[in-house]
């Protein structure tokens, strides 16, 4: 019998971390259950007032001119992308380690995934891989903001800017992040935000886009509502969000800032206690003012650990009671959607595009985050836990690393 738990020994944490979902996320109380009987008793359940009032409250938070909420926060890229006239054959570049709506709106407009690689430190879209995957059918970059990580929006910019190129900040972990001060989402052309049942702010689903720009803004309302009240015949469809939904999201936001407190705070404890660590590296770009802790990624050296591969150290860290993910596991162009282009007899995008064979796409820094180096802290098991939990995390990982030998 070994000291580590998986080994037999005793758990630095007896009881096993439970996921935060289902039932413990998100956060409600019986101001969720008033908003919704609010409504049931209004009448008016279709997109009404309450739609209204929550565009303007969360896009003033955000430091953006216009809300326009949607059913959920894939079409918002969506329908950002039919704003933009992006179409069949178009191109738009997108980093690989995202999850697949980023991938999926592109193909939904008939447009093609061109993906460039990431910056190590935060797994977020590199400018220089950006500007190198630039062609003359280039429209739009979707830059995302992974785990509530404000991705490189100065170099972003700066590419997308001299390049004439439309950008889409596909936020949906990042209610409340900032970089240099201004809160993403507002930064680029448009942002999208999601209210999926696992992020920060949650109404089942929903999503919200935001810009500063008000005649794109009239034009991604009447998209997002059968063209009504364009100047211009519009083809297009109904993705409205309810006030069912909305009621419950102004609720929701209500709780969001103390939320970002805490994990925050649980974070900077476990970051103290990391200084006591060799081989698990955080590393943040100074000009990101402001996460949110939806999920915070390291990297791990495994040979500070004498060569203990990710997932065997993950595999003890859970037999000691605590959870980290690796994270997305597999880049977006291995998924199978793309391997075997299975975007169905209806998409058109390679009769007027470039055929782009994703088997021979390689984004070598995604491709090593993904299956050696990336571990994160994550809000559904760490980061909206106590003080305890993360200096018994911080305990769990030196156990491991003094004892590691039981395990190789």
């Amino acid at each position: 019998m070994g000291k580590l738990a998986i080994t037999g020994g005793k758990p630095v944490r007896p009881t096993p971390q439970e996921p935060l979902i289902p039932g413990k996320w998100p956060e409600h109380d019986e101001r969720e259950v008033e908003a919704l009987a609010r409504v049931a008793n209004s009448g008016r359940w279709q997109q009404g007032p309450e739609v209204a009032e929550f565009e303007k409250m969360f896009a003033e938070y955000m430091q953006a001119k216009h809300g326009i909420c949607a059913n959920n926060g894939t079409v918002t890229m969506e329908i950002a992308l039919r704003a933009f006239g992006v179409g069949v054959g178009d191109e738009v570049i997108i980093p690989p380690l995202t999850f697949i709506a980023t991938g999926l709106c592109v193909l939904m407009v008939g447009a093609i995934p061109v993906f460039a690689d990431v910056e190590r430190h935060n797994s977020n879209l590199s400018p220089e891989a950006f500007e190198a995957a630039i062609t003359d059918r280039t429209r739009a970059v979707i830059p995302v903001h992974v785990g509530g990580v404000p991705a490189n929006m100065d170099g972003i910019m700066e590419v997308a800017r001299k390049h004439d190129i439309k950008v889409i900040e596909d936020a949906a972990h990042a209610h409340g992040c900032e970089w240099k001060g201004r809160r993403v989402g507002a930064i680029g052309d448009i942002g999208s935000f999601s209210f999926q049942s696992e992020k920060m702010m949650v109404s089942g689903d929903g999503g919200i886009m935001l810009t500063n720009d008000d005649d794109l803004a009239a034009l991604c309302r009447s998209l997002r509502t059968f063209g009504y009240g364009y100047p211009k015949p519009l083809m297009t469809s109904n993705w409205r969000m309810t006030e069912f939904q909305a009621a419950v999201l102004k609720v929701q936001f209500s709780r969001l800032d103390d939320q970002i407190a805490k994990r925050m705070k649980n974070l900077s404890i476990f970051l103290e206690r990391l200084k006591e660590i060799d081989g698990i590296i955080y590393e943040v770009d100074e000009r990101v003012t402001r996460q949110n802790g939806y999920f915070v990624p390291f990297r791990y050296d495994s040979s500070k650990f004498k060569g203990l591969p990710r997932e065997k150290f993950l595999e003890a860290l859970k037999a000691e009671g605590f959870t980290m993910y690796p994270g997305y596991t597999t880049p977006l162009y291995k998924q199978p959607l793309f391997q075997q282009r299975a975007f169905g007899p209806s998409w058109v995008g390679d009769k007027f595009g470039r055929k782009i064979d994703y088997t021979k796409v390689h984004c070598p820094v995604a491709e090593k985050l993904a299956s050696e180096e990336r571990i994160t802290l994550s809000n559904e098991f760490n980061l909206m836990g106590t003080e305890e939990d993360m200096h018994g995390l911080a305990d769990a990982i030196i156990k491991i690393q003094q004892n590691v030998d039981e395990i190789l």
